[in-house]
């Protein structure tokens, strides 16, 4: 075992088509988002591979943010057999080393057999749901006292404040900074809804185009994702208008499929907010943890 380099990439990107052709993920991260994900991502620290006659037989990455709870650590295993396991092992004792409160690990409903012995137990199950965009899409109407602003007309600064006042409720939230919200992301499909008049930012979603290789869906794939309403403005259906915007605006784009992502045990239930829109579940997957105090 030794530490990944940047060079391992095009034998990662095998293990992790591997990884979505055994169901335990569902995408292969695109060529354009890699940059964004590993950008300086501390390879020496934070990754191990394993190495079998000369090829990449396992890998484990982690990353990790600062939450309200504590440090977050995300960990993405890949291998065949034991090598899952066994990087999933390290992944998860290095984070415990590196001072994390909460480890996750995400797989496939049904895959986690093993991830027990690595000190993780199974908290919840998340979802990713799909509608064509290639068929008739849904009429939807502004929601009144409401206005629609993107990421040029709103000011500097406001999608992090409205982004972590929004989430701050939620399931392991995790604050962001406005470039992780933003940047590098086509300007109309970053949408608010402002209140009329005094345009104070009331709800938030984010669209991009997204291509995955050897996906089965239609490419390009509208990614639609940060779909949230302040407490004060739900139940007003803020967030299905956003969400019906950007859906129109993401096949005007190019994309001819649109996906979401969207926690199982949501209490606001979601889920059923995007089914009225046209989106059903697709992949389950679920959430496991190793927390500390």
């Amino acid at each position: 075992m030794r530490p990944g380099r940047q060079e391992d990439l095009p034998q990662l990107i095998e293990l992790w088509r591997a990884e979505v052709a055994q169901g335990r993920q569902d995408i292969v991260p695109s060529i354009d988002h890699l940059p964004r994900m590993l950008a300086g991502f501390d390879w020496e620290t934070r990754s191990r591979v394993l190495e079998r006659s000369g090829l990449l037989a396992g890998s484990v990455l982690v990353m990790a943010r600062p939450s309200p709870e504590g440090v977050l650590a995300s960990v993405y295993a890949a291998g065949d057999g034991e090598s899952y396991l066994a990087m999933v092992r390290w992944g998860v004792s290095f984070a415990r080393a590196a001072g994390a409160a909460i480890t996750q690990v995400f797989v496939g409903k049904g895959l986690g057999d093993g991830l027990r012995a690595a000190g993780l137990q199974r908290v919840r199950p998340w979802l990713r749901m799909d509608r064509d965009l290639t068929v008739e899409l849904p009429d939807i109407s502004r929601v009144a006292g409401y206005e629609l602003a993107d990421a040029l007309t709103s000011a500097a600064g406001s999608w992090s404040e409205l982004f972590n006042q929004t989430f701050a409720d939620h399931w392991r939230f995790a604050p962001r900074a406005e470039d992780e919200i933003v940047a590098g992301k086509a300007p109309e499909l970053c949408l608010m809804a402002v209140s009329t008049g005094s345009r104070i930012p009331a709800a938030i979603s984010i669209g991009e185009l997204a291509q995955y290789d050897g996906d089965t869906r239609p490419q390009p794939i509208g990614l639609i994702s940060s779909v949230g309403t302040l407490p004060g403005h739900r139940r007003r259906g803020l967030a299905t208008w956003l969400v019906g915007e950007l859906i129109q605006r993401l096949r005007a784009a190019g994309a001819r499929h649109a996906s979401l992502y969207v926690d199982g045990l949501n209490p606001t239930h979601a889920d059923e907010a995007y089914r009225k829109l046209g989106f059903e579940v697709t992949y389950e997957a679920e959430v496991w943890e190793a927390t500390l105090p």
